[in-house]
């Protein structure tokens, strides 16, 4: 690394270190949305024309360099074969914040969920021992069902997750034990949801085969199927509630035809 030197940020006052670092040296954070080839290929042509010109913003995590922003102007200059890039290093302090204010731009829920799940991880790599409930945490991640959707999506892309939210958004919250003891019941949370979700694409397939076919047939199975629709107190964990609604979804195979009474209102679009 070439430090170049240190500027002021403008509002805040804190110092903002700039430096070449060469690209070997920078990774990318997995929250980052899948660079688009197309964007990169114009990038590339762009640098061959007047050159690498906005820098990238990072921050230093021991020997690397995570990239916060800049994932595709990376991409670019590794394609015309640049070997060292202009980056601006904030404080760890802010990284965080900015990483949710670059990408936050109409995401959907995998990608949300992926967000939550890799900030965690940064969390859970730096200190094992950290509460769930640290308020550092809670500043970073909107909502825990969140993490647990994001190890779905990784064990499976095509679980269907927003079928899933209403029913987690009021279960699955942060929990009192450290991070290390956390992430196996955030992944035991995951499998429950994986578990149910292979119970309902069978369901799913025998509603088609009575003519119960569009777009949000699998949204309105899980719905059709809640153990906690029409509840407003929740007493139960939710280890019983996936029980029963993978339950239901079982009958519901049995007895598809039960779908065609429920009057249906589409549900919001989503992964």
């Amino acid at each position: 690394m070439k430090e170049v030197g240190t500027i002021k940020e403008p509002f805040l006052g804190y110092s903002q270190q700039v430096a070449i670092i060469p690209v070997e040296k920078l990774k990318v954070i997995e929250v980052q949305r899948k660079p688009s080839s197309y964007h990169v290929r114009r990038l590339a042509e762009s640098i061959r024309k007047i050159g690498f010109v906005t820098p990238l913003v990072a921050v230093k995590r021991r020997e690397e360099f995570i990239v916060i922003d800049g994932q595709q102007r990376l991409l670019a200059a590794k394609q015309v074969g640049i070997k060292e890039l202009p980056c601006v290093i904030v404080p760890e302090k802010y990284a965080c914040s900015l990483m949710k204010l670059n990408i936050e731009k109409q995401m959907s829920l995998r990608e949300r969920a992926f967000v939550a799940l890799n900030v965690y991880r940064m969390y859970l790599g730096e200190d094992p021992s950290m509460s769930e409930e640290d308020p550092r945490i809670l500043d970073s991640i909107e909502f825990a069902h969140h993490v647990t959707l994001g190890i779905g999506y990784e064990k499976n892309p095509k679980l269907f997750g927003s079928a899933y939210e209403p029913i987690l958004r009021g279960l699955d919250t942060f929990l009192a034990m450290p991070l290390r003891e956390a992430i196996k019941k955030r992944d035991d949370r995951a499998h429950l949801v994986l578990e149910t979700d292979e119970v309902a694409r069978r369901a799913v397939e025998r509603l088609k085969e009575i003519g119960i076919s569009h777009p949000f047939v699998h949204k309105e199975a899980i719905a059709f199927c809640n153990p906690l629709r029409g509840k407003r107190k929740v007493e139960k964990s939710i280890e019983e509630v996936f029980a029963e609604l993978k339950k239901n979804l079982e009958r519901l195979i049995e007895r598809p035809e039960e779908m065609r009474f429920r009057e249906f209102t589409p549900p919001d679009i989503g992964p």
